[in-house]
């Protein structure tokens, strides 16, 4: 179910409309997407955050915070549908995609930040809308973390020659070579989910100015912030991370009012609509390949958000 609902996160939790336009009173639900607007102080940089399988804006939020505060940039982390309380069904590649370059035309056409100063950061399946925006437009950096080249291929790591019949989504191998900005790729090799090969693979594929981290014990789901080797040191060195601008950031208010159509459940119930639903759990392997981490949440030294609030 989902980890947080429609009045948690005051201040922080932004109602993104469809038409990028003040909303009117009587605007349907299925017209905005929730995201989480974190800002910073003078922050040159924005991180658009494209969450894993295992995530909804609740879960994510406690990274996104060490984010703003470690590297002093603005972020924004958009909710995909059918998680937390974004309205719909079962994401698709589409649907993902969809709220992704909406959340970057958020970032461009009402919060008018440049793309020369937005970092596009992907984890897991948030690899793949991350790509189709790199694929698209030249930012100031792409961060990828635990990619994999294209949904077909992960499944021929587990089932053979059956991937075949598997529909593919997310090339993301193709689209790496339409890549021109920064690359950060960031793929442990005790990665158990998606194997590290697919990482180099990526990095490979890319023409751009890149560098690859392969940390030798860092698997799917551990936390990046267990050891600024993972992580920290590579954004801070290879981004010339902080960087300050003196213009100001303005957000509009409407933005932050909650669509009266999402209310707060009785104790013990689900927040509505969404249910952060798992967004490759469309096949049985899948069922069996994630049930141990991206589509729950991750424990232990696994867990992000446990870390980030130790931190």
């Amino acid at each position: 179910g989902a980890t947080y609902d429609a009045e948690d996160f005051a201040g922080e939790l932004a109602w993104i409309p469809r038409s990028l336009e003040p909303p009117k009173a009587d605007a349907p639900l299925e017209d905005f997407v929730p995201s989480l607007l974190l800002t910073s102080p003078s922050a040159r940089f924005f991180v658009l955050y494209l969450h894993s399988n295992a995530e909804d804006l609740g879960r994510c939020r406690s990274f996104c915070t060490v984010l703003r505060t470690q590297f002093q940039v603005h972020v924004l982390a958009v909710e995909y549908p059918g998680y937390g309380v974004c309205p719909g069904d079962q994401a698709s590649e589409g649907t993902v995609v969809e709220n992704a370059f909406l959340a970057l035309r958020f970032l461009t056409e009402v919060l008018r930040w440049p793309l020369d100063e937005i970092l596009i950061l992907g984890r897991s399946i948030g690899c793949g809308p991350a790509l189709a925006i790199a694929a698209r437009y030249q930012v100031c950096g792409l961060i990828l973390i635990c990619p994999f080249l294209s949904f077909r291929a992960l499944c021929r790591e587990f089932i053979g020659g059956l991937s075949e019949l598997v529909q593919e989504r997310f090339p993301n191998e193709e689209l790496m070579k339409r890549v021109t900005s920064p690359l950060l790729l960031v793929h442990g090799k005790a990665d158990t989910v998606v194997p590290w090969s697919h990482g180099r693979r990526l990095y490979d594929a890319c023409s751009s100015r890149k560098r690859l981290v392969t940390p030798e014990l860092m698997q799917h789901n551990t936390n990046l912030l267990t050891d600024p080797a993972f992580f920290v040191l590579p954004m801070l060195q290879f981004f010339t991370l902080p960087d300050y601008s003196f213009d100001d950031l303005t957000v509009p208010p409407w933005v932050f009012e909650r669509h009266p159509l999402v209310k707060r459940e009785p104790s013990g119930g689900q927040p509505t609509p969404g249910s952060s639903s798992c967004l490759l759990q469309t096949t049985d392997v899948f069922r069996g390949i994630e049930a141990s981490s991206p589509c729950q949440a991750p424990s232990g030294d696994g867990s992000e958000a446990e870390a980030a609030e130790a931190a």
